[in-house]
Protein backbone atom coordinates (compact mmCIF):
# COMPACT_ATOMS: atom_id res chain seq x y z
CA UNK A 1 0.00 0.00 0.00
CA UNK A 2 2.93 2.52 0.57
CA UNK A 3 4.54 1.31 -2.52
CA UNK A 4 0.93 2.38 -4.17
CA UNK A 5 0.69 5.81 -2.31
CA UNK A 6 4.10 7.03 -3.16
CA UNK A 7 3.47 6.21 -7.01
CA UNK A 8 0.16 8.14 -6.58
CA UNK A 9 1.93 10.87 -5.30
CA UNK A 10 4.82 11.43 -7.72
CA UNK A 11 1.70 11.38 -10.92
CA UNK A 12 -0.11 14.00 -8.66
CA UNK A 13 2.96 16.33 -8.18
CA UNK A 14 3.52 16.11 -12.43
CA UNK A 15 -0.24 17.27 -13.16
CA UNK A 16 -0.12 21.00 -13.95
CA UNK A 17 -4.17 21.44 -14.52
CA UNK A 18 -4.43 21.12 -10.51
CA UNK A 19 -2.34 24.19 -10.30
CA UNK A 20 -5.25 26.33 -12.60
CA UNK A 21 -8.56 24.93 -11.55
CA UNK A 22 -7.87 24.93 -7.19
CA UNK A 23 -4.90 27.90 -7.04
CA UNK A 24 -5.30 30.20 -9.96
CA UNK A 25 -9.29 29.83 -9.98
CA UNK A 26 -10.54 30.60 -6.71
CA UNK A 27 -6.69 33.20 -5.84
CA UNK A 28 -8.55 35.26 -9.31
CA UNK A 29 -12.19 34.98 -7.88
CA UNK A 30 -11.28 36.35 -4.19
CA UNK A 31 -9.10 39.10 -6.02
CA UNK A 32 -12.22 40.38 -8.09
CA UNK A 33 -14.86 39.87 -6.02
CA UNK A 34 -14.28 39.38 -2.20
CA UNK A 35 -14.82 43.19 -1.81
CA UNK A 36 -18.40 43.51 -2.60
CA UNK A 37 -19.55 43.16 0.44
CA UNK A 38 -16.65 43.91 2.81
CA UNK A 39 -18.55 45.43 5.75
CA UNK A 40 -20.94 43.01 6.33
CA UNK A 41 -20.39 40.01 8.72
CA UNK A 42 -20.95 36.70 7.41
CA UNK A 43 -21.07 33.19 9.01
CA UNK A 44 -20.09 35.03 12.04
CA UNK A 45 -17.20 36.17 10.19
CA UNK A 46 -15.96 39.55 8.64
CA UNK A 47 -16.96 39.12 4.90
CA UNK A 48 -13.50 38.74 3.62
CA UNK A 49 -12.44 35.81 6.27
CA UNK A 50 -15.96 34.36 5.20
CA UNK A 51 -15.23 34.56 1.30
CA UNK A 52 -11.76 33.79 1.78
CA UNK A 53 -12.98 30.44 3.41
CA UNK A 54 -15.73 29.67 1.11
CA UNK A 55 -13.29 30.23 -2.20
CA UNK A 56 -10.78 28.29 -0.56
CA UNK A 57 -13.33 25.32 -0.17
CA UNK A 58 -14.17 25.91 -3.78
CA UNK A 59 -10.54 25.57 -4.97
CA UNK A 60 -10.38 22.14 -2.21
CA UNK A 61 -13.19 20.97 -3.82
CA UNK A 62 -12.52 21.93 -7.20
CA UNK A 63 -9.31 19.26 -6.84
CA UNK A 64 -10.53 16.27 -5.26
CA UNK A 65 -13.21 16.33 -7.66
CA UNK A 66 -10.96 16.19 -10.67
CA UNK A 67 -8.27 13.90 -9.05
CA UNK A 68 -11.34 11.61 -8.35
CA UNK A 69 -12.99 11.39 -11.26
CA UNK A 70 -9.45 11.02 -13.27
CA UNK A 71 -9.49 7.62 -12.37
CA UNK A 72 -12.50 7.05 -15.66
CA UNK A 73 -9.56 7.46 -17.99
CA UNK A 74 -7.14 5.34 -15.69
CA UNK A 75 -10.22 2.92 -16.16
CA UNK A 76 -10.45 3.25 -19.74
CA UNK A 77 -6.25 2.92 -20.35
CA UNK A 78 -6.98 -0.76 -17.92
CA UNK A 79 -4.76 0.53 -14.98
CA UNK A 80 -7.63 -0.66 -12.68
CA UNK A 81 -7.27 -4.52 -14.41
CA UNK A 82 -3.35 -4.20 -13.68
CA UNK A 83 -4.28 -3.31 -9.89
CA UNK A 84 -6.46 -5.67 -9.75
CA UNK A 85 -4.02 -8.58 -9.66
CA UNK A 86 -2.27 -6.68 -7.56
CA UNK A 87 -3.16 -7.89 -3.92
CA UNK A 88 -4.30 -4.55 -2.55
CA UNK A 89 -7.69 -5.02 -1.80
CA UNK A 90 -10.54 -2.91 -3.29
CA UNK A 91 -10.88 -0.88 0.39
CA UNK A 92 -7.15 0.25 -0.11
CA UNK A 93 -6.75 0.57 -3.57
CA UNK A 94 -10.04 3.41 -2.75
CA UNK A 95 -8.84 4.79 0.08
CA UNK A 96 -5.64 5.38 -0.96
CA UNK A 97 -6.61 7.71 -3.90
CA UNK A 98 -9.09 9.64 -1.75
CA UNK A 99 -6.08 10.58 0.93
CA UNK A 100 -4.32 11.78 -2.31
CA UNK A 101 -7.40 13.73 -3.79
CA UNK A 102 -7.89 15.32 -0.26
CA UNK A 103 -4.17 16.85 -0.38
CA UNK A 104 -4.73 19.22 -2.83
CA UNK A 105 -7.04 20.95 -0.83
CA UNK A 106 -4.07 22.33 1.12
CA UNK A 107 -2.56 24.49 -1.86
CA UNK A 108 -6.49 26.67 -2.51
CA UNK A 109 -6.57 27.19 1.52
CA UNK A 110 -2.97 28.26 2.10
CA UNK A 111 -2.91 30.33 -0.99
CA UNK A 112 -6.28 32.26 -0.72
CA UNK A 113 -5.74 32.82 3.00
CA UNK A 114 -2.42 34.79 1.63
CA UNK A 115 -4.44 36.48 -1.16
CA UNK A 116 -6.82 37.84 1.67
CA UNK A 117 -3.87 38.67 4.29
CA UNK A 118 -2.54 40.75 1.36
CA UNK A 119 -5.98 42.35 -0.28
CA UNK A 120 -7.85 42.44 2.92
CA UNK A 121 -5.24 42.31 5.59
CA UNK A 122 -6.90 39.11 7.25
CA UNK A 123 -5.17 38.31 10.22
CA UNK A 124 -5.60 34.90 12.42
CA UNK A 125 -3.71 33.33 15.32
CA UNK A 126 -1.06 30.96 14.23
CA UNK A 127 -3.38 28.54 15.82
CA UNK A 128 -6.54 29.15 13.88
CA UNK A 129 -4.66 29.12 10.81
CA UNK A 130 -3.56 25.55 11.41
CA UNK A 131 -6.83 24.69 12.92
CA UNK A 132 -8.31 26.00 9.59
CA UNK A 133 -5.70 24.42 7.17
CA UNK A 134 -6.21 20.71 8.95
CA UNK A 135 -10.05 21.00 9.57
CA UNK A 136 -10.16 22.25 5.46
CA UNK A 137 -7.59 18.94 4.42
CA UNK A 138 -9.49 16.53 6.38
CA UNK A 139 -13.21 17.77 5.36
CA UNK A 140 -12.65 16.93 1.87
CA UNK A 141 -12.70 13.24 1.65
CA UNK A 142 -16.31 12.75 1.22
CA UNK A 143 -16.17 14.98 -1.85
CA UNK A 144 -12.79 12.37 -3.16
CA UNK A 145 -14.85 9.64 -2.53
CA UNK A 146 -17.50 11.57 -4.58
CA UNK A 147 -14.91 12.14 -7.31
CA UNK A 148 -14.30 8.03 -7.33
CA UNK A 149 -17.84 6.83 -7.54
CA UNK A 150 -17.58 9.06 -10.44
CA UNK A 151 -14.37 8.29 -11.78
CA UNK A 152 -14.97 4.78 -11.48
CA UNK A 153 -18.39 4.20 -12.28
CA UNK A 154 -18.77 6.28 -15.24
CA UNK A 155 -16.74 6.26 -18.78
CA UNK A 156 -14.40 9.29 -19.37
CA UNK A 157 -17.20 10.52 -21.95
CA UNK A 158 -19.79 11.16 -19.21
CA UNK A 159 -17.70 11.20 -15.93
CA UNK A 160 -15.88 14.91 -17.30
CA UNK A 161 -19.58 16.75 -17.49
CA UNK A 162 -21.20 14.80 -14.39
CA UNK A 163 -18.22 15.67 -12.60
CA UNK A 164 -18.48 19.69 -13.54
CA UNK A 165 -22.48 19.16 -12.63
CA UNK A 166 -21.74 18.04 -9.55
CA UNK A 167 -19.10 20.57 -8.46
CA UNK A 168 -21.64 23.08 -9.58
CA UNK A 169 -24.25 22.58 -7.96
CA UNK A 170 -22.51 21.23 -4.36
CA UNK A 171 -20.53 24.68 -4.63
CA UNK A 172 -23.47 27.00 -5.25
CA UNK A 173 -26.43 25.47 -3.75
CA UNK A 174 -23.87 25.05 -0.86
CA UNK A 175 -22.89 28.43 -0.26
CA UNK A 176 -19.36 28.65 -1.06
CA UNK A 177 -19.20 30.91 -4.63
CA UNK A 178 -22.09 33.03 -2.69
CA UNK A 179 -22.83 32.86 1.10
CA UNK A 180 -25.90 31.28 2.28
CA UNK A 181 -27.10 33.87 4.45
CA UNK A 182 -28.42 35.77 1.54
CA UNK A 183 -30.48 32.50 -0.22
CA UNK A 184 -34.18 32.39 0.65
CA UNK A 185 -35.63 29.52 3.23
CA UNK A 186 -35.65 26.91 1.29
CA UNK A 187 -32.50 27.04 -0.24
CA UNK A 188 -31.09 28.18 2.93
CA UNK A 189 -32.25 24.24 4.92
CA UNK A 190 -30.82 22.76 1.40
CA UNK A 191 -27.87 24.45 1.78
CA UNK A 192 -27.23 23.36 5.29
CA UNK A 193 -28.29 19.68 4.58
CA UNK A 194 -25.67 19.79 1.53
CA UNK A 195 -21.80 18.75 2.31
CA UNK A 196 -20.21 21.77 0.78
CA UNK A 197 -21.73 24.11 3.30
CA UNK A 198 -20.77 22.18 6.22
CA UNK A 199 -17.31 21.51 5.15
CA UNK A 200 -16.81 25.02 4.71
CA UNK A 201 -18.14 25.24 8.22
CA UNK A 202 -15.69 23.25 9.79
CA UNK A 203 -13.36 26.85 8.14
CA UNK A 204 -16.01 29.42 9.26
CA UNK A 205 -15.66 27.83 12.74
CA UNK A 206 -12.27 27.29 13.24
CA UNK A 207 -11.42 31.24 12.35
CA UNK A 208 -13.93 32.37 14.74
CA UNK A 209 -12.57 30.02 17.08
CA UNK A 210 -15.18 27.28 17.65
CA UNK A 211 -14.79 23.82 17.58
CA UNK A 212 -16.78 22.25 15.06
CA UNK A 213 -20.69 22.04 14.95
CA UNK A 214 -21.75 18.32 16.38
CA UNK A 215 -24.57 18.48 13.39
CA UNK A 216 -22.07 19.40 10.85
CA UNK A 217 -20.07 16.84 11.64
CA UNK A 218 -22.94 14.41 11.69
CA UNK A 219 -24.16 15.89 8.07
CA UNK A 220 -20.28 15.15 6.70
CA UNK A 221 -20.20 11.40 8.10
CA UNK A 222 -23.07 10.78 6.46
CA UNK A 223 -22.26 11.71 3.34
CA UNK A 224 -18.90 10.28 3.63
CA UNK A 225 -20.25 7.17 4.14
CA UNK A 226 -22.49 7.01 1.56
CA UNK A 227 -19.66 8.20 -0.78
CA UNK A 228 -17.57 5.55 0.07
CA UNK A 229 -20.08 2.88 -0.62
CA UNK A 230 -20.80 4.17 -3.52
CA UNK A 231 -16.78 4.42 -4.35
CA UNK A 232 -16.21 1.13 -3.22
CA UNK A 233 -19.24 -0.01 -5.45
CA UNK A 234 -18.20 1.34 -8.24
CA UNK A 235 -14.37 0.03 -7.91
CA UNK A 236 -15.54 -3.56 -7.96
CA UNK A 237 -18.27 -3.18 -10.88
CA UNK A 238 -15.34 -1.57 -13.21
CA UNK A 239 -12.86 -4.18 -12.36
CA UNK A 240 -15.40 -6.83 -13.11
CA UNK A 241 -16.44 -5.63 -16.07
CA UNK A 242 -12.70 -5.42 -17.33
Amino acid sequence: MRAYLRFELRRLARDPRLMFFSVIGPVATYLIFSGWSAGDRLEGLAAPVAVMIGLAGYGAVAGVLMVGSAVSQERAAGWLHQLRVTPLPPGQVVAVKALIGSITAIPPVITVGIAASVQHHVELSAGRWCALLLLMWAGTVPFALLGLAIGYGLSPQIAVPVNFLAFLALSVLGGLLAPATYFPGALRHLAHALPTYRYAELGWRSAAGHPPAPAGLAVLAAWTLLFAAAATWAYRRSTVRR
